[in-house]
């Protein structure tokens, strides 16, 4: 029967390895070798094994989790506060952010990201003027809550922009 190296238990192993290599400090060399050799390498297949498992209580331990997850939010954010509205009539509204401008790799990913939303028709990026051009069905737009918030928002936006 095949046993998979996942599921190879490596206690009883490990255990002899960590013995014999204490064992045979006084012994010959070759001996002790052997057996540091062996230890190193059923440690190595050990953590192998449970790399996911301690990766996550490395996470959970030093939070690395929560700062990806920060860095992964900030430029989100920055960009969402750096925008001004532009101009806007139902249906169509121009943003304007410098970060458009300065980050052209965000292009692709944001227009698609936008135009997965619920009635939105276009959303165009130019990179050289930071502007962003989206134009949607207003009806469809406010069928969702808060998209129909959102558009408020920008009405009012672009009313004390005026």
């Amino acid at each position: 029967m095949a046993c998979e190296l996942k599921t190879l238990p490596l206690g009883l192993p490990l255990t002899v390895a960590s013995v014999g290599t204490i064992a045979t400090l006084g012994a010959g060399k070759n001996l002790h070798a052997g057996f540091g050799i062996a230890w190193a390498a059923l440690t190595f297949l050990h953590g192998w094994q449970h790399h996911k498992k301690m990766q996550a209580d490395a996470c959970k331990l030093f939070g690395c989790g929560k700062k990806a997850e920060k860095a992964a939010v900030e430029p989100v954010q920055a960009l969402l506060d750096s925008f001004q509205v532009d101009a806007y009539i139902p249906g169509c509204v121009r943003l304007r952010s410098s970060l458009l401008a300065a980050n052209p790799q965000w292009q692709r990913d944001l227009e698609d990201y936008i135009k997965s939303f619920t009635g939105v028709e276009t959303a165009v990026i130019n990179t050289l003027t930071g502007s962003l051009l989206i134009t949607y069905d207003a009806a469809k737009l406010r069928q969702k809550p808060k998209l129909a918030a959102l558009e408020a928002k920008l009405a009012e936006q672009a009313k004390a922009r005026n």
